[in-house]
């Protein structure tokens, strides 16, 4: 099965690494650029991603007309999305047949966003949960619905 994979962190690593286990075809991986004043402790998906000669791209907005283009011409039959640090928009939602899945860390509504890890053992939460949604557009009021 065709993919695109949106990916970050070691978790994005980890999601690449299991894709291609199992055999799908990963057509691009998108993830960020590291900024140089973070602490960067984990690996890093565009080597592990290069590694496996995959294409990488680190757009600054993967939302612009001319990535959207780019994913388009990919056919990706499906998107994962694991850990990436920005919200897809409707535009590459509307993409792949069988949708959009996004692995989420935490417990939602409550820890919507970045770092949702630390923030549970910040407020001294004793357990949480991993989400894997379906992202789309509420065709009501035009927000993302998760799934």
């Amino acid at each position: 099965m065709k993919t695109v994979v949106l990916a970050y962190h070691n978790i994005g690593c980890t999601g690449i690494s299991v894709l291609l286990e199992q055999g799908f075809d990963i057509q691009a991986v998108f993830t960020h650029r590291d900024d140089p004043n973070e602490n960067l402790w984990f690996d890093s998906v565009a080597e592990m991603a290069a590694a496996h000669n995959l294409q990488v791209f680190a757009p600054d907005n993967i939302n612009h007309p001319l990535w959207v283009e780019r994913i388009r011409r990919l056919q990706p039959d499906i998107i994962f999305s694991f850990y990436y640090r920005a919200m897809v928009g409707p535009e590459i939602l509307a993409i792949p047949q069988k949708g959009c899945l996004n692995l989420h860390g935490s417990l939602l509504p409550k820890y919507r966003g970045r770092c949702p890890v630390n923030w549970v053992l910040v407020n001294g939460e004793e357990e949480t949960l991993d989400y894997f949604l379906r992202q789309e557009m509420d065709t009501k009021n035009g927000q993302l619905r998760d799934r």
